[in-house]
């Protein structure tokens, strides 16, 4: 089966989100430029409907501020565990962290350097998708 890849990498990282209108905290299990997903634990156990609006802060570990995006809940993941949400509106300084912090976990991880064309990169990152830690979905 095909399926469509994503425009934009996404690390497997906890980022602090903060749900401004609903006043609860929770941790993303991933993030990109284009989105997060947000896992269904502490204050984050009631889904929102697909569809809803959202309004978060995202707080990155040695990031100078915090920053506000707003975004639509797409999904609920594969067994419900979460939101997965579409930014629809970021900050450019938090484009740069974003992409910033996802770099420098790969380079880190690979070694400076590591993908010289946009093909290289994403097969890296494919390759590498099941050796980043995380936490395993519960069946």
């Amino acid at each position: 089966m095909h399926h469509k890849r994503r425009e934009q990498p996404r690390l497997k990282f906890g980022v602090v989100v903060k749900d401004k209108k609903n006043n609860r905290q929770g941790k993303t299990k991933d993030i990109s430029v284009d989105g997060c997903f947000i896992e269904k634990e502490g204050e984050f156990k009631e889904l929102l409907p697909i569809g809803s609006p959202i309004e978060l802060i995202l707080d990155f570990p040695n990031a100078d501020k915090k920053f506000k995006v707003s975004g639509v809940v797409k999904h609920h993941g594969t067994h419900e565990n979460g939101i997965g949400i579409s930014f629809e509106k970021i900050d450019d300084h938090a484009v740069v962290i974003i992409e910033q912090f996802i770099k420098t976990f790969l380079d880190d991880v690979l070694g400076e350097g590591w993908a010289k064309t946009k093909e290289e990169y994403w097969d890296e990152v494919d390759r590498l998708k099941e050796k980043i830690p995380h936490k395993d979905h519960q069946a």
